[in-house]
């Protein structure tokens, strides 16, 4: 059958079935939507079903006012508005009022138009203008009636590929319910919907021969048919990259989830294109493929990319009235050897740290959801618990369970000469070092919803002229909710345990204690503050610890807010946190100033339970990004 031949009794078919009282009728497109909003300054005399529209007074032109009654629904109402040349135009006055009235009937037009695309055919819009009145007040009355439904949809399937399995066959399946109202946006959406399932399912070629949409208005009713011709199978063909300048071509196959004659599925193109982008390498990327199959059925495919710049610089500072002012400054290479690898170096200096550190990450190591990780550290810290030059190494394996869970395995190295209260003990440490992370948030920096669970165990064995043997575990919990749909409103908590086993907390090296107070954890009380102190006012440390914390966070504008919250917790001597224990309360406020790169925080923490020489009355602290 010649696909002439297929259209012609295919129209047949459907007008036969809808003569009589039916009418055809063309959709009507929302072209609205993309219609401008009225003038910023044009003001509203009344709210409501009947809105009255002041305009901005201008010298030379006819002076109006616009009402539009007759609509309660709200979305509608906004969207005729936002179609109504009346409004968007306000601020080009016609000349006279033949041209006024030229306006308000292309108005009666536009608005119909919108109507009917929203389902709404049989409504009526009239207008009058009231030219007694100054300024001329313009009334457009709009008479919905039914909203019409739609009852079918149908598609037809001919010529090549017809008879393949697994052709789509259910609306359903094309976000369609029969007895929804009949908008455009609903049939448009269909059609593209059922192009793109076609496409996943071998069929990238397909062609839409016609497509009817008949209105009856006997019953208030759409009916849509769809024709379509869906071609031959296609397989995934050769694959050619262009734009790679510094990254591996052979690495960024690994990326593509298919191989060379395989069935064509568009899914698969969009997967490796969000895989790739994830690298961070690339700025830009795009799958290009010819119309038509090769002799073996194929369909080549050409990878278009636009590489990244791949090195980067950083700079931060904070400051606290505990910890005083530090610096921080980043260099890194995502390319490093031209498959990915990423080296970052950073520095800090700060009163109480100082630090260089380099950080390598090797990607997709014998595995696409597999990295390898190596990194050391030379730091010298001075605290009011110890000071001293520490060298920490690390090398571990980061595998990636699911899209929010991942897992680290490693062996950490340190050693340490640090002096506390029980003198100056050298250290050398080593351990095997489990963790498990589960991260929904949707932002690292500034996150109103999902969650974070952490939880890392560490044995250590310590060698050389202090003996030690100990096992530490951390659990941290972290929650994020938006009260309100314009996520003005943010619920905000955490949690966060520890506990160390095998040593007494003096037998412990100072830097692996727990300790608790500052801006990261309690804050009003000062750095480390919280918990067991001896001569001097000197922090101990301990072996377990607890904090808590909830903020209510406020967005105000679209770069201020500001945050209140409730912080406590304590730290041990005994193994195991005791919350019935008393708990070191504090409350503050704070102002967040939100940028492109993450809000900039200023807190304020009281402490409440105030001990005489140990704690001050405030505490106020200045960095990037929320406090958890």
């Amino acid at each position: 059958m010649s696909p002439l031949t297929s259209r012609s009794k295919f129209d047949d078919m459907v007008a036969s079935r809808l003569r009589s009282t039916r009418t055809l009728a063309l959709l009507a497109v929302a072209v609205s939507l993309a219609s401008p909003s009225p003038p910023a300054d044009a003001g509203v005399l009344s709210d409501g079903p009947g809105r009255v529209f002041d305009l901005p007074i201008q010298k030379n032109g006819v002076a109006y006012r616009v009402e539009i009654s007759g609509v309660e629904d709200k979305p509608l109402r906004n969207l005729l508005e936002s179609s109504s040349q009346l409004l968007t135009l306000g601020d080009r006055l016609p000349p006279t009022l033949v041209a006024l009235e030229r306006r308000a009937r292309g108005d009666v037009d536009r608005l119909q138009a919108v109507l009917r695309s929203e389902g709404y055919y049989a409504a009526e819009i009239d207008y009058r203008l009231e030219r007694d009145e100054k300024p001329v007040r313009v009334k457009l009355t709009v008479k919905l009636a039914e909203r019409y439904r739609l009852v079918e949809y149908r598609i037809l399937y001919t010529d090549a590929g017809a008879d393949a399995p697994g052709l789509p066959q259910d609306p359903v399946d094309l976000g369609v319910t029969l007895g929804e109202p009949a908008r455009a946006e609903v049939v448009v959406g269909a059609r593209r919907r059922l192009l793109e399932l076609l496409a996943d399912r071998g069929h990238p070629l397909a062609q839409v021969v016609d497509q009817r949409v008949l209105v009856d208005h006997a019953d208030d009713s759409m009916s849509v048919s769809i024709h379509l011709i869906p071609g031959e199978e296609a397989l995934f063909g050769p694959l050619v990259i262009t734009g790679a300048t510094s990254v591996a071509p052979a690495y960024i196959e690994g990326f593509i989830p298919w191989k060379e004659g395989e069935r064509f599925e568009r899914s698969r193109l969009n997967q490796a294109r969000q895989l790739l982008l994830e690298t961070g390498l690339f700025a830009a990327v795009a799958f290009e493929r010819p119309n038509q199959l090769d002799a073996e059925g194929e369909l080549p495919i050409t990878l278009l990319i636009e590489e990244r710049k791949h090195r980067s610089i950083g700079l931060a500072a904070r400051w606290s009235t505990d910890e005083g002012i530090a610096f921080e400054a980043q260099w890194e290479h995502r390319n490093l050897f031209g498959r990915g690898e990423r080296l970052s170096l950073d520095g800090e200096a700060g009163e109480i740290k100082q630090e260089f550190a380099a950080v390598f990450r090797k990607p997709r190591l014998l595995g696409p959801d597999q990295d390898l990780l190596l990194d050391a550290a030379l730091a010298y810290e001075d605290t009011d618990a110890y000071k001293g030059p520490l060298t920490r190494y690390f090398g571990g394996i980061e595998r990636r369970v699911t899209a929010d869970w991942k897992i680290v395995a490693g062996m950490p190295i340190e050693f340490s000469n640090l002096d506390d209260l029980q003198g100056t003990r050298r250290f050398s440490l080593f351990g095997l070092e489990a963790q498990s992370e589960r991260d929904t948030s949707n932002d690292r920096l500034d996150p109103n919803a999902g969650s974070r669970i952490r939880f890392s165990m560490t044995p250590y064995l310590g060698t050389g002229e202090n003996r030690v043997n100990f096992l530490t575990a951390v659990l941290g919990l972290a929650g994020y909710y938006a009260v309100d749909p314009g996520e003005h409103l943010t619920l905000a908590g955490r949690a966060r345990l520890g506990s160390s086993l095998g040593e007494s907390t003096r037998a412990l090296p100072a830097n692996k204690r727990f300790y608790a107070g500052g801006g990261a954890s309690i804050r009003g009380y000062r750095f480390q503050s919280v918990g067991p102190l001896g001569p001097g006012d000197t922090p101990l440390g301990g072996r377990s610890l607890l904090e808590v914390s909830a903020e209510l966070r406020i967005r105000v504008t679209d770069s201020l807010g500001g945050v209140v919250f409730i912080d406590g917790g304590n730290v041990y001597d005994d193994p195991y946190p005791d919350p019935s224990e008393n708990l070191r309360w504090a409350v503050g406020f704070g102002g967040r100033y939100f940028t492109t790169f993450g809000p900039i925080r200023l807190d304020f923490g009281f402490p409440l339970n105030r001990r005489d020489r140990v704690d001050d009355l405030m505490q106020f602290y200045i960095s990037i990004g929320q406090a958890f």
